[in-house]
């Protein structure tokens, strides 16, 4: 079954509409090769009907088999390397001009409980291309089988790893995409309390930083994202794992988010998650911190994975280039 909320984007955004057609039609032949595997159908996943673990591991070979038909549009010469971050597998990404010494520490996105090292290579390219800035794309643990604490305990254990390797704090900036940006804002929070040296600064993409889901937007615009809506529910359940969804460390925006480096929050107009990301820009700023909120009219969830294909995410590419700029000494 496909996803057809691209439909009621395209009514909106004609063109990012059409490119979220073929994630949906991806996503779909994905779903019946893994449902054909197991001699199931994809109804019987989805509707609970059978064992819950099929659903995860469904979701999980759709996330692993669309990202990495993404990563064959990077080009051949941007290097990786496998690094052990202190214990935590991690893989520096970079284009061939990049800096040596500035660096970005990058926490990708996957609601906790999707994502590894081979499928997530895209966005931390992107920040390569955009700043020649080398990445550290952190791999961290993944619920159910490591909830929380174990995502944030990796990440600062990257995190002090990355200081031990002799990179300034003041050449580090820390960004994520959905709940790598969350993740991002508790790394921040946590540091700050450990009274450990700051990034200089943050880059967080539709950052998921209300586990709590009290945001007026899952609503409004349901029907642009009714799975990540339906979706965030389960991934809060499993990350959390009995811990309470306003932990300021699960969810960020219930945080006292005094003491932070600047921050720079992008979200899209009529992402589900909107909300909560205006609030924690508020929530910031009130706090004395610098933050630029950058909302992207007709956009939905982590739209600058897309690109040079959109113009918004072109735009918003080059508004990272310009904060970094700003903050990297």
């Amino acid at each position: 079954m496909i996803n057809m909320a691209y439909l009621e984007v395209a009514k909106v955004h004609t063109k990012l509409g059409e490119l979220l057609e073929s994630n949906a039609k991806a996503s779909a032949k994905a779903a019946e090769e893994f449902a054909a595997k197991h001699g199931v159908n994809v109804d019987d996943i989805t509707s609970l009907r059978l064992d819950t673990s099929l659903l995860l591991g469904m979701n999980r070979y759709i996330d692993t088999v669309t990202a990495l038909e993404t990563n064959k549009s990077i080009p051949n010469d941007v290097l990786f390397d496998r690094v052990d971050a202190g214990g935590v597998e991690s893989e520096w990404i970079y284009v061939s001009n990049a800096a040596e010494n500035k660096v970005f520490f990058h926490l990708f996105g996957g609601g906790y409980i999707m994502g590894n090292l081979d499928n997530r290579r895209w966005s931390p390219y992107l920040y390569s291309r955009e700043t020649n800035m080398r990445c550290l794309n952190v791999g961290y643990r993944l619920a159910p089988e490591h909830p929380y604490p174990a995502a944030l305990e990796d990440s600062i254990t990257a995190y002090k790893w990355l200081l031990d390797q002799d990179f300034a704090p003041k050449n580090v900036i820390i960004c994520g995409e959905s709940a790598g940006g969350g993740l991002a804002m508790a790394t921040m929070l946590r540091l700050r309390d450990l009274e450990l040296p700051m990034p200089a600064a943050a880059v967080m993409q539709s950052p998921w930083v209300d586990l709590m889901g009290r945001g007026k937007s899952l609503k409004e615009f349901y029907k642009f994202e009714p799975e990540l809506v339906i979706g965030s529910k389960l991934m809060a359940l499993l990350y959390a794992k009995g811990n309470s969804w306003k932990n300021p460390y699960i969810s960020p925006v219930y945080a006292d988010i005094g003491g932070l480096p600047p921050l720079l929050i992008q979200a899209g107009g009529i992402e589900a998650i909107r909300d909560e990301v205006i609030l924690l820009a508020e929530r910031a700023e009130t706090s004395g911190v610098e933050v630029t909120l950058e909302v992207y009219e007709r956009m939905t969830h982590v739209f600058q994975r897309f690109a040079d294909n959109l113009e918004e995410s072109m735009d918003a590419w080059k508004n990272i280039r310009i904060f970094v700029e700003k903050h990297m000494s």
